[in-house]
């Protein structure tokens, strides 16, 4: 659990966004401008901080990152943006921000990234634990404990399988490729392997792949040296040595551009990295899980990733069912999902049962995000059913009913590309065939609409 300062002027993104960090276990306090925060700075220290970059119409997260650096210097600052670019992450940079989110952000990229700025933090302070898999601050003002509950519920045949796999491949330090959709778990599976691995005592640095700007991958993933290049005014270290005697997870791994997927390579095989401007090399002493929803098989047909990185990688494949294939893990994943988002709520069994027939496209991300809404609209002691008839609403505009997907074993990739076709159609129409602003509509990044649009020959400005 962390301190978090969340500086957003738009009043239902932040409060999207402090449900969403409630939800990790996070103490949020939450502000609605420059004023508001320099306020709370000036009272409370803080874990990390997280601020838009525009705020009444200027760049007002950037006050903020040099309020944070001046008052709460400890905290790392991550700033959210929608005009994302690498002069943009250059200049916060320049003012102390430790990273940065391209907006929209998901829940799973949020989380990473915080994850990554609590390491940050521990590491400047020098109080890094290694009593734990997963690191925890010393310091006894601050209130961070970032233990989790293990969510790879596994009561179905197929989950259990799948949990067989990942403990035979943690005992051996082998690379790991783990496929499957979004929202399928894939980041928790990689938990998993670090926590019952030999290295379980050192830290799991987690990395989001399509959330770093090119110009900034070789920097972020092996470091730099101070004067490097022009923003370099101090030593930087990187994932990879973040990670040494611990795991480095590499998530959407397919979103790793050309040119460092061969110096990926060279670490993999030699073992040895070089921060950007250092003459010495150093000792890469990581297990590399990697992850990807895309079927990076036929994305080396393609030409869009290196074979050869791609063996390196699948030396033990796991793949991750989605949830419509082991719908008899649902009950337990929502009594799971509520407790971790701090909820004390019954489920009536009718509210169970439509739950479990929901199509959940989006796994157990979206049966999570459901669930808060549930409970956020709900009484203080039951989940209200009749809410859930916005979704059975939403189901029959794609055209495609319930009892269909539950017919379509034998044909479902058909039936989900049919879905998607159709609600990326909508929000294309809607927009005018702006792929940006239906990727807000849809609550997806841009990279993502716009891979959605390729696999499905879809056109778009």
């Amino acid at each position: 659990m962390a301190d978090i300062l969340l500086v957003e002027d738009e009043a239902n993104a932040r409060q999207v966004l402090s449900l969403n960090l409630e939800s990790m276990g996070h103490l949020v306090t939450s502000c609605g401008g420059v004023e508001e925060a320099k306020a709370a700075l000036s009272s409370t220290s803080f874990d990390v901080i997280l601020t838009d970059l525009r705020m009444d119409d200027r760049d007002g997260g950037l006050d903020v990152v040099r309020m944070a650096a001046e008052r709460c210097p400890q905290a790392s600052v991550l700033l959210l943006t929608a005009y994302a670019s690498s002069e943009t992450a250059v200049a916060a940079m320049r003012e102390g921000a430790f990273d940065y989110l391209t907006k929209p952000v998901s829940s799973e990229e949020l989380e990473s990234a915080v994850e990554r700025a609590l390491a940050a933090m521990m590491n400047d302070q020098k109080e890094l634990s290694r009593a734990s898999p997963l690191v925890k601050a010393k310091n006894k003002s601050s209130r961070l404990d970032v233990e989790k509950d293990d969510f790879l519920i596994s009561c179905s045949d197929v989950m259990q399988r799948v949990k067989e796999r990942l403990l035979r491949a943690a005992k051996r330090d082998f690379t790991v490729l783990i496929s499957g959709e979004s929202g399928t778990g894939k980041e928790l599976a990689a938990r998993f392997v670090h926590q019952h691995s030999p290295r379980h005592e050192g830290p799991f640095v987690a990395v989001h792949c399509g959330a770093i700007p090119e110009g900034l991958f070789e920097s972020e993933l092996f470091g730099h040296r101070k004067g490097a290049f022009t923003s370099a005014d101090a030593n930087r270290t990187g994932l990879i040595e973040s990670a040494q005697g611990g795991t480095l997870f590499l998530d959407e791994i397919g979103d790793m551009p050309l040119n460092i997927q061969v110096k990926l390579l060279r670490v993999l095989q030699e073992k040895s990295f070089r921060p950007v401007g250092a003459d010495v090399e150093k000792i890469a002493d990581v297990r590399v899980v990697a992850a990807s929803n895309r079927d990076l098989a036929e994305e080396v047909k393609h030409e869009r990733f290196r074979e050869d990185l791609f063996y390196r990688l699948n030396v033990v494949p796991v793949h991750m069912p989605a949830l419509r294939q082991r719908r008899e893990d649902i009950p337990d994943l929502v009594e799971a999902l509520i407790k971790r988002a701090g909820g004390n709520v019954d489920v009536p069994d009718v509210c169970m049962k439509r739950l479990m027939k929901l199509p959940l496209l989006g796994n157990v991300r979206e049966l999570e995000n459901l669930l808060q809404r549930l409970i956020a609209l709900s009484d203080e002691h039951e989940l209200d059913v009749s809410l859930l008839d916005e979704f059975y609403a939403a189901s029959d505009e794609t055209g495609i009913s319930l009892d269909t997907m539950q017919r379509a074993d034998s044909n479902l990739d058909e039936v989900v590309e049919g879905v998607e076709r159709q609600l990326v159609s909508e929000a294309l129409v809607e927009t005018h065939g702006n792929a940006t602003q239906a990727a807000k509509l849809l609550g997806i990044s841009f990279r993502s609409i716009r891979y959605r649009m390729k696999k499905l020959r879809m056109k778009g400005d």
